[in-house]
């Protein structure tokens, strides 16, 4: 480990913390499958038909392949207004937060809950849902609420994001497609992921810098 980890003791402690929640679901430990059931069992007291229709729906819209296709749409308009820092950056955790948390899904393989309400495949841990919710209001708190002009509807633009987040992670249990652990995994994965990518982008960028400057001197000086 290199000193300049050791700048972001927190980001490097719930790195370890989300790998042991992932070890934890791949082991299918017992402390943590209990909890799980009893909250699916907990939620399912609360199921009705009119409900599961707007859950389904909330799936629906927010299925990873519109929302990373909104955020590389939103990546398109940062670089079209001359801010390629930002592009690339909110390019950058989109691509690889969700081509990671697929990968993460395939070395955790975790079962799905037996219990779902409607049909999905593939693996568990973490939430796909989640995973490219998480990143797309992380770059849009980030960098697009930055590109309207309005406080007001910046503000109201933040509110909805945060309710359309709460709304697809509680899709995820309420259908019991993924278990309470998975929802929990993939938002920390995903603001995990983007912050490491911040941090990296934001290093290169003041290297970059550094590297200018001393080379504006050493010109001056010749």
């Amino acid at each position: 480990m290199d000193s300049s980890s050791l700048k972001h003791p927190i980001l490097i402690a719930s790195w370890v913390g989300f790998v042991i929640l992932a070890v934890m679901a791949s082991l299918e430990n017992i402390q943590l499958f209990a909890l799980d059931r009893q909250s699916l069992n907990y939620l399912g007291h609360f199921i009705t038909v009119q409900r599961t229709e707007i859950f389904k729906t909330v799936a629906t819209i927010s299925a990873p392949a519109v929302i990373i296709l909104l955020s590389l749409g939103l990546s398109l308009v940062l670089w079209h207004s001359k801010q390629f820092f930002e592009s690339l950056a909110a390019l950058t955790m989109t691509v690889t937060g969700n081509l990671v948390g697929f990968l993460i899904k395939l070395l955790v393989q975790r079962p799905r809950p037996t219990t779902m309400l409607v049909n999905a495949s593939g693996y568990s841990f973490p939430s796909g849902h989640v995973v490219s919710a998480t990143i797309f209001v992380f770059v849009m708190f980030l960098f697009g609420i930055k590109l309207i002009r309005s406080v007001r509807v910046q503000l109201f633009t933040a509110m909805v994001l945060i309710f359309w987040l709460a709304l697809v992670a509680i899709s995820r249990v309420y259908l019991q497609v993924h278990y309470p652990s998975d929802v929990i995994g993939g938002g920390l994965f995903s603001l995990l992921w983007c912050d490491t990518i911040l941090v990296a982008f934001r290093r290169s960028q003041t290297n970059l810098e550094r590297l200018i400057i001393n080379k504006r001197g050493i010109d001056h000086e010749s």
